[in-house]
């Protein structure tokens, strides 16, 4: 390698890199000697790129020299001939990614309208395209508001892609590129974690706060920090779960709260600043309170379909209206029923919950290779629907899901008030570590369930009483989450494998001495 001219060392990897383009070493070789020859070697590079993609439009090593050469010239060449290898490449492999990505950065600086022609061209001889759709979407990003209403396309580019859309949709209803193009252009992008409840109990001497999604609070640096009447509190923060990984609900202790003193008890004003989004909170605690709290008002249609962006409801009601239309001609199209699912909950998830319940049942029907996300779909409406019917005032409150099928738990983290949980008669076959959230709930029904041990399960400082009847609870050891609850005193475990077992109660006993259990 050393001592050997440049000249002599380009011809060398030249010819082997011309019968075989993934020899990474003669490519690192070549750019060594390149740099030393200096002088304008770039359009004689582009060129011999260009024959190495020739023999393999794959090739790794062709593509990164290709863009290590245009990164090196003084001058970059227009991108007419780096679009015209991108065409001749993806007429032949209309899923070749490296010419996607490179096409994408020769044309960021220029004419969006031609390149969303020549995506629309490409979509014009196949619908089934997905790179083209993908190619379309990015090149909208830009355009999206990012202000307002939530990163939504303008009207009239909206317009024009769900008519490009329609025209997919009703040449091949069963194709699912166009169906995901829909959802994403009316979808925003995911909203930053936010501060969705902040809950104080003064008996506990805890504070929660729960965010929209999990999150990671670095106990020595954290983005999360708290006043107690003006003061700085300097507590480590601890996840809900107890372990050090992202969660929804994050944990502070307060100091002495319910202490004795010749005034009563005191008054505690909490502010909660939370440094991402510069979000700053307050609630007060009276005197005469035990618990106090803030929670952020659900948006009915952001719930089920949290990444909606578009905000008007004509809009939504024509696309539901072309689903409908399209739905009498194919009714087994996946796509459409999983829109229209959307879009109705999207309009209004408690006026059309029914309609959107049997469009759902129609897709675990049409779609058995994917029942699990249905299913998980289809628990997440039961779920909002629950969420949307509570109520906020002080005292007990219920949530019953009972006999839904639900599959997993989802928007616990919008149930942090709930005091008395029903989920009975459902499909669960495990407990999600959010549960953390229900730092009121005093009553958990898990009767008739699919539950084998309660791995995950949270401490929960107010539960009293779980009922696990008819789950197929086998061992004693996989109830030792339970041992956390402070508070837990009944436990039923009647029609469990556990139940019948010998020596079950003496275990059980042993496991969770004061807890009353009947099995």
């Amino acid at each position: 390698q050393q001592g050997v001219p440049p000249p002599q060392v380009l011809s060398l990897t030249g010819s082997i890199l011309a019968a075989n383009p993934d020899v990474g070493t003669c490519w690192n070789l070549r750019r060594r000697a390149l740099v030393e020859l200096g002088g304008d070697w770039v359009p004689g590079e582009l060129q011999f790129a260009g024959s190495c993609l020739a023999v393999n439009p794959k090739s790794y090593g062709a593509w990164h020299h290709r863009a290590w050469v245009l990164g090196r010239a003084t001058a970059p060449p227009g991108g007419r001939e780096g679009r015209g290898l991108c065409e001749r490449l993806l007429s032949s492999d209309p899923r070749n990614f490296h010419a996607w990505e490179h096409r994408r950065a020769l044309v960021a600086q220029e004419d969006l309208e031609a390149e969303l022609a020549f995506a629309g061209t490409l979509l014009s001889r196949d619908f089934s395209n997905f790179s083209a759709w993908h190619h379309r979407l990015r090149l909208l990003a830009p355009t999206r508001s990012a202000v307002g209403k939530g990163g939504a396309l303008p009207p009239d580019r909206l317009k024009a892609e769900l008519e490009l859309v329609q025209n997919a949709v009703f040449t091949d209803p069963t194709d699912q590129s166009a169906w995901v193009y829909l959802r994403c252009i009316l979808s925003r992008a995911t909203p930053p974690p936010r501060i969705i409840c902040v809950y104080v109990n003064r008996e506990d001497a805890t504070l929660a706060v729960v965010f929209s999604r999990p999150v990671m609070v670095n106990p020595e640096h954290p983005d999360l920090s708290v006043t107690l009447d003006g003061s700085a509190l300097e507590g480590p923060w601890r996840s809900g779960e107890g372990r050090p990984r992202p969660s929804h609900t994050w944990l502070c202790d307060l100091p002495c709260p319910d202490e004795a003193t010749s005034t009563g008890r005191p008054l505690l004003q909490l502010g909660i600043t939370w440094g991402p989004d510069s979000t700053h909170l307050e609630v007060t605690l009276l005197p005469d309170e035990d618990e106090a709290w803030w929670q952020e008002p659900v948006v009915d249609r952001e719930l089920f379909w949290p990444e909606v962006g578009v905000a008007d409801p004509q809009v939504l009601r024509e696309q539901v209206e072309t689903c409908r239309e399209l739905l009498e001609l194919e009714p087994q199209s996946r796509g459409c029923l999983l829109s229209l699912s959307l879009l109705l909950s999207a309009l209004d998830p408690r006026s059309h919950a029914q309609e959107t319940r049997k469009y759902l049942q129609h897709l675990k029907e049409a779609d058995p290779l994917r029942l699990g996300f249905v299913c998980d779909v289809a628990s997440r409406l039961e779920a909002a629907l629950g969420v949307l019917g509570l109520g906020s005032g002080p005292g007990d409150l219920w949530l019953r899901l009972p006999d839904k099928s639900m599959t997993s738990l989802p928007l616990l983290e919008r149930m942090v008030l709930v005091t008395h949980l029903d989920l009975s008669g459902n499909l669960l076959r495990s407990l999600p570590p959010h549960f953390a959230a229900l730092r009121r709930l005093q009553v958990l029904d898990l009767s008739r369930n699919r539950l084998q041990d309660l791995a995950g399960f949270p401490p929960l400082p107010r539960l009293e009483r779980i009922w696990l009847d008819g789950n197929p609870v086998s061992h004693a050891s996989t109830l030792s989450p339970l041992a956390a609850c402070p508070r837990l005193a009944e436990l039923r475990l009647a029609e469990t494998p556990l139940g019948s077992a010998p020596g079950a109660a003496a275990q059980l006993d042993k496991l969770l001495p004061h807890v009353h259990v009947t099995l």
